[in-house]
């Protein structure tokens, strides 16, 4: 049986800290309470009950919990707000993982106390948090008030049963109260990172956000209390946006304006601009290693694209005799030009064969994919209607479970079956609201394309850019391996004055499940090193890139 410290951290808890440390002692083998100076009993409550109690200046409540973490005497941590409780089953639940932990981190699913009342929809619920974990594998991350546990990327997580209580506000106007607290530290933590916000995007965002809560997570059903944690989940992400601008306002020189180097101008440059000759529009780039069956979908998509005149190239890291076999299948096909570009298996070296296979385009304009992605129909015709001169493109995708990625056949993927809720419903997906990235009418596409809270980043299975701007930041960076090498090329592109532009909603592919015997915590760990360093020292070029690769070609 392992053993669990129990961590909580206070200020002013008089009204809530007894009832928590008293849900706790049934499970924790010893609470520690870390306080900021509290000034009413809070001190004297702790020291009744007898617990370990700690007081520590307030830098912030991610760090503060980082602290407490370090005070901790056991390394399995359960980790609670003082206005938070464990219902009795999940106590329950708790004890039988501590005779037999199995994972890295175990989430709860926090049931919220609205002015009295248990609220089970909106989206409060459910709310799951990994509360219950391992301090080696993970530590509190993110802005000192959005601050959540993040595993290690090999971290396994668990969700378990029963509910995390929670009393979250006593009277609407805590409520309000919070919302003008909360609202002013996030717009400053934006601020900091160099955002920014205008009259569009904090309507959409305000908008999408009340529409989320009380249409697609069902707050309607909660009656008034839904109606007003709805309205009210919008004024704060309205007032977030309405306080960055203002700050925007008295100082545009925020931190990420401040270009450290000069950037090129760029133009417009619509879809009007691609050749008319034999170059391709676009040269298709796609990865693959040894999942023969899920490549041959995947072409199956590109043969059924709305327009042609454009190239595939297949990045193969490596794969045996099988892909071969699977990629002369389609040589023939008049959709697209078709080459294959190889290199002995080396292990991971997925950065070099994208490299390689970028000095073999023929086109100015390069879309990325991988081999296990189906791609919609019109994915072609988004990224080039919406390519332009200065920016990249942020592509969507939609996870397969294992059952539908198997089930999928030619005529599915002929027929846009993998793109149909109905069909994917009954093929065995669990309806889930990211059905919405499958709506094909341009409008509901650009406003969800404006007010998603996704980043527009680099992402390897859906992204495209201008070829001149990759090799301006030498391609792909040959020492990243598994995690996060799509994401360090684009950070190297923000760096070099490229923009990126949002269309996860507008082009589409479906991702066919599979497992990655190659994601190991060391490479992982290296390659995050790496992308910090780039952010960091605002690093545009990297000396492991492409240039060798073109010089070669050049010889």
């Amino acid at each position: 049986m392992v053993k669990i410290s129990a961590v909580i951290i206070t200020l002013n808890e008089e009204k809530n800290i007894e009832r928590c440390i008293h849900s706790l002692q049934r499970v924790a083998d010893e609470i520690v309470v870390v306080d900021s100076f509290s000034t009413d009993r809070t001190q004297e409550i702790c020291n009744e009950l007898g617990v370990r109690f700690i007081q520590h200046k307030f830098e912030g409540y991610r760090d503060q919990k980082n602290y407490a973490l370090s005070q901790a005497t056991y390394d399995h941590i359960v980790s609670l707000d003082a206005d938070e409780a464990l219902s009795v089953e999940l106590e329950l639940e708790i004890m039988k993982i501590k005779n037999n932990w199995q994972y890295d981190g175990y989430k709860f699913k926090r049931l919220n106390n609205y002015c009295g009342r248990w609220i089970y929809h909106t989206d409060w619920y459910p709310e799951y948090r990994i509360r219950l974990f391992d301090r080696r594998k993970c530590e509190w991350k993110g802005a000192n008030i959005h601050e959540t546990v993040k595993l290690n990327t090999t971290g396994t997580v668990s969700k378990t049963k029963g509910n995390l209580l929670h009393w979250r506000y006593a009277s609407y106007e805590d409520h309000v109260a919070e919302i003008n607290k909360y609202s002013s530290i996030s717009a400053i933590e934006y601020y900091k990172k160099g955002a920014t916000s205008g009259v569009a995007k904090t309507i959409f965002h305000s908008f999408w956000r009340f529409i989320h809560s009380y249409i697609l997570r069902a707050g309607f059903l909660e009656g008034v209390s839904g109606l007003t944690i709805s309205l009210l989940i919008a004024n704060l992400c309205y007032l977030k946006y309405a306080k960055l601008h203002r700050l925007n306002r008295k100082n545009p020189h925020s931190p990420k304006k401040r270009k450290p180097n000069a950037k090129p101008k760029h133009s417009k440059m619509p879809m009007a601009v691609f050749p008319s000759t034999n170059q391709p529009l676009a040269s298709v780039i796609i990865t693959t290693y040894n999942q023969p069956e899920w490549l041959r979908k995947t072409l199956w998509g590109f043969e059924h694209q709305t327009i042609k005149g454009f190239e595939v190239i297949i990045a193969d890291d490596g794969s045996n005799n099988e892909t071969k076999t699977v990629i002369n299948e389609f040589y023939q096909n008049n959709t697209f030009r078709l080459k294959h570009v190889w290199h002995p298996d080396n292990g991971f070296q997925k950065c070099t064969i994208l490299n390689k296979a970028i000095v073999q385009s023929t086109s100015d304009y390069l879309i990325f994919t991988d081999g296990d992605c189906i791609p919609r129909n019109d994915f072609i015709e988004v990224h080039l209607k919406h390519a332009q001169k200065g920016y990249f493109l942020s592509g969507g995708y939609f996870k397969l479970n294992k059952k539908v990625s198997d089930a999928v056949n030619y005529n599915d993927v002929e027929n846009g079956n993998p793109f149909k809720v109905k069909w994917l419903l009954k093929s065995g997906q669990n309806f889930q609201y990211k059905f919405l990235k499958f709506i094909r009418n341009r409008f509901v596409q650009f406003l969800l394309n404006q007010i998603t809270p996704t980043k527009a980043t680099w992402n390897g299975h859906n992204v495209s850019g201008w070829k001149s701007d990759i090799i301006a930041v030498n391609g792909y960076n040959e020492n990243m391996q598994y995690g996060g090498l799509d994401r360090e090329l684009g950070e190297r592109l923000f760096n070099y004055g490229i923009k990126s532009k949002q269309i996860r909603y507008s082009a589409i592919c479906v991702h066919l499940d599979h497992s990655r015997p190659y994601r190991t915590k060391s490479t992982l760990d290296k390659n995050k090193k790496i992308r910090k360093s780039v952010v960091k020292d605002k690093i545009i070029w990297v000396d492991n890139g492409i240039d060798k690769h073109i010089k070669n070609t050049a010889n």
